[in-house]
């Protein structure tokens, strides 16, 4: 049960992304008012811990006011110390990494992952 609920939402995950794309694609295309498509909000903050999964890399972002929580992305080579900017795709409650086996209490998807090195790196 929990590896269908995992394999819908990463598919999820990937069609929103797509989505977006193909969106982007139409207003370029068209170049109307009526297909404008906002820009989704960039989050940021620095990496205070990494774990690798086979496809996919967990990053526990700290914000300027000091909150942390979980994202994932596409395997990356970010760093302790890296800042990070991204954007949400979708936030899950209670998502249990198989490849990882841990659960995660919230855990947002991401797209557009930028980052840079941490001059200690």
């Amino acid at each position: 049960m929990n590896y269908l609920l995992t394999l819908m939402v990463f598919t999820l995950f990937t069609l929103s992304t797509k989505a977006q794309t193909l969106k982007e694609f139409i207003h370029h295309e068209k170049n109307t008012s009526q297909t404008v498509i906002k820009p989704k909000p960039y989050y940021q903050g620095e990496v205070v811990q990494v774990l690798q999964a086979k496809a996919y890399t967990y990053l526990e972002i700290k914000e300027s006011t000091n909150l942390t929580f979980w994202i994932v992305t596409n395997k990356v080579d970010a760093q302790i110390g890296d800042f990070v900017r991204f954007q949400q795709e979708l936030v899950t409650k209670n998502f249990k990494s198989i490849a990882l086996n841990k659960v995660f209490n919230e855990l947002m998807f991401v797209s557009h992952l930028q980052y840079k090195k941490s001059s200690s790196n």
